[in-house]
């Protein structure tokens, strides 16, 4: 899914009731699953044969597990006013993230006519794109989903000490085998290293923010996260971490709150009462993060 994938089990073989061997087969075809699913990278995917038949009369059946995906972005869509949106793929033609891609803001105009999750023809299980060149984009929320689903199975081997890491979104298992909880730092978005580490016991950390993925333009520095309204890179938060007790909330909570600006996202994130922190782009620390089963080491 883009970045690095890491399963820790704190345990002996003697303790699940399958085999490391067998156990870490079925995780990776489970994450393999997803991705094939639900890449736009991948032109054999659910996703691009959805987003290759925009424009046309042709429907796509969708399966419970996509259905249900999808309700979590309507939802998203609704309660942000439309800045969280996994219909703003198009916006990539203005603007390309990869590394030294180009910015092409004259295409912003284009590209917005495409966006808009209120266009989405969706019938039950039938889905269809219904202009030419829209797109839908999981990216938002697929690793989080993953990270959930494999630590789940975990726990269904009879796992009691465990961690999923998917490129920084992480679910921990239990605590440590030693009894003490899993310690998990969270990143400086402008430096190396970390800005503080969280105690976790039986709970999801997610973090996003603009920081890993750059554009220069015009002598502006410009993150990878848009405003699917205006079509430019929003001037929110560098980065946000919330913790809860799946990793997919978070990582929605998380990112919705960087799509805003610093205040309204301070505001949101309080409203979600999670424990969360967030890094402004002065590089000022701010965020309650602290519970019963979370502290600030």
């Amino acid at each position: 899914m883009g970045g690095p994938a890491r399963v820790v089990i704190d345990g002996t073989a003697e303790d699940l009731s399958a085999g490391l061997d067998g156990l870490f087969a079925e995780i990776e075809q489970l994450v393999a699953e997803l991705e094939q699913r639900y890449s736009r990278y991948r032109d054999d995917s659910l996703v691009s044969l959805i987003n290759r038949r925009a424009g046309s009369p042709q429907r796509t059946k969708i399966d419970a597990e996509t259905i249900a995906l999808l309700g979590l972005a309507e939802a998203l869509w609704e309660t942000t006013g439309g800045l969280f949106d996994i219909t703003s793929g198009p916006l990539r033609r203005a603007w390309d993230f990869r590394s030294k891609g180009p910015a092409k803001p004259e295409r912003i105009e284009a590209a917005r006519d495409l966006i808009g999750w209120e266009h989405l023809d969706w019938q039950g299980p039938y889905l269809r794109l219904p202009i030419k060149g829209m797109e839908l984009d999981f990216g938002g929320i697929v690793k989080e989903y993953a990270v959930d689903c494999v630590a789940k199975r975990l726990r269904d081997a009879g796992v009691l000490s465990g961690m999923v890491d998917l490129a920084g979104d992480i679910a921990v298992i239990g605590d440590q085998a030693d009894g003490s909880p899993w310690q998990i730092s969270i990143r400086d978005p402008f430096n190396e290293g970390s800005i503080c580490t969280v105690d976790l016991t039986d709970a999801a950390i997610a973090t996003s923010g603009s920081y890993e993925r750059r554009i220069a333009y015009r002598g502006e520095d410009y993150g990878h996260l848009l405003d699917p309204e205006t079509g430019w890179p929003v001037r929110g938060p560098a980065s946000v971490t919330v913790i809860d007790t799946h990793c997919l909330p978070a990582g929605a909570v998380a990112t919705t709150a960087c799509l805003q600006t610093e205040e309204k996202a301070a505001s949101w994130l309080i409203d979600a009462q999670l424990p969360w922190l967030m890094v402004d782009r002065k590089t000022e620390i701010s965020g309650p993060i602290s519970s019963d089963s979370v502290s600030v080491v």
